[in-house]
């Protein structure tokens, strides 16, 4: 056993909606090649470490992501469902100018505002944060000590790392949006707080 406990968080890789600017949330759209080929690259950069289990978002493009990742390895897989995307409801499938004209307020708010969004249909990002944190405290909780492998989304690791940063919902703008096919790590001495992040 570790005396600490890293979670890998990856961004699954590129898909035709991210090619094609449209937001996804919660519906799927699959890996394109360069998506596949990130999720190449993220299995390269994590060679170097065991991995003792994984949890994976259950929407196809995290877990064709993991799949890649994990392809030469005998790792337990837990789907969990507070690892997806942010819900946006009628913004999905629907391109930034879409969702400017038929949601003007709250265009304004997801953009600059992030803790004031609220669009009928939709998650807000306290709802979105709290089940993320939950998610990745129960993980930390049970699995000290070991390496982990989480393959999540845009606005779950960048809401993860305002959490555990500290930083305000409505400074997500000022997190750097991780790549697709990225990784930060989160890191916990066995029995304290978060004690690193690593952008990776």
């Amino acid at each position: 056993m570790l005396n600490k406990t890293n979670i890998f968080l990856v961004r699954h890789g590129q898909t035709t909606w991210n090619a094609e600017g449209r937001l996804q949330g919660q519906k799927n759209s699959v890996l394109t090649e360069t998506g596949r080929h990130q999720a190449a690259q993220a299995k390269m950069s994590l060679e170097q470490y065991e991995i003792h289990k994984a949890f994976v978002s259950p929407l196809q493009r995290a877990q064709d992501t993991s799949k890649i990742i994990l392809e030469d390895r005998n790792v337990d897989v837990v789907i969990v469902e507070s690892l997806k995307e942010i819900n946006l409801g009628p913004w999905e499938g629907k391109t930034k100018m879409e969702t400017q004209q038929s949601h003007p307020e709250q265009y304004q708010q997801f953009w600059t505002y992030p803790g004031q969004f609220r669009l009928p249909g939709a998650e807000s990002f306290e709802q979105l944060k709290s089940r993320v944190v939950a998610a990745l405290d129960d993980i930390f909780l049970k699995e000290k000590g070991k390496n982990i492998l989480v393959v999540s989304h845009w606005m779950v690791i960048k809401t993860a790392f305002a959490h555990y940063t500290a930083t305000p919902l409505n400074d997500l703008a000022n997190i750097p949006d991780p790549k697709n096919g990225a990784f930060i790590v989160l890191e916990k001495s066995n029995g304290e707080e978060l004690s690193k992040i690593r952008v990776l």
